[in-house]
């Protein structure tokens, strides 16, 4: 076999490799970005959870669906120490995760007597929120993304880190498990 054989067919293997990767990053971005919010009726709405971290963008997108829901609470997860604003119900999630912050909805849903809880996070979490709310609440817990101003370099790190998350969220339980 001739050296020239030889290194057309390396090419064609790192190019393979290549494109290989270029699509399962592309299908892995597309399935973090396209990742639609789910449907809720406001008028069944009777509490907000705005998922950490607590953006200018969560916070806005929050208090709008309390307002049309009829002024319901407003929980915000925070990190320990942060000063809560009288206009919400902070909450610790233990551990300070998406998991940790499913674990704190349940407990308001218990403690609260919440049924129509709507959670709220960026676009790029909708995906992994939908999942870990869905297996970790007692109740349906639609999740709403809201568009997020990002750098590109963020933006082009978020589906590794969701999806790396993601399979940390399905091989691991619950926060309260």
């Amino acid at each position: 076999m001739s050296s020239g054989s030889s290194r057309r067919r390396r090419r064609g293997w790192i190019l393979g490799i290549v494109l290989g990767l270029v699509a399962l990053y592309a299908a892995a971005y597309i399935s973090v970005y396209a990742t639609p919010s789910d449907s809720y009726d406001v008028h069944d709405v009777d509490a907000v959870f705005i998922l950490g971290p607590p953006t200018d963008d969560r916070i806005a997108a929050g208090e709008r669906i309390a307002q049309e829901a009829g002024g319901v609470p407003v929980y915000l997860s925070v990190w320990h120490g942060v000063v809560c604003k009288p206009q919400f119900v902070c909450v610790h999630a233990a551990p300070w995760t998406t998991s940790g912050e499913a674990a704190a909805l349940s407990e308001a849903v218990a403690s609260d007597g919440l049924k129509h809880p709507v959670v709220v996070t960026g676009d790029e979490h909708v995906m992994r929120s939908r999942y870990i709310f869905g297996r970790c609440v007692p109740i349906p817990a639609p999740v709403v993304g809201i568009s997020e101003p990002m750098d590109l370099g963020m933006r082009l790190w978020q589906p590794i880190y969701q999806w790396a998350a993601m399979v940390k969220a399905v091989v691991g339980g619950c926060s309260a498990d």
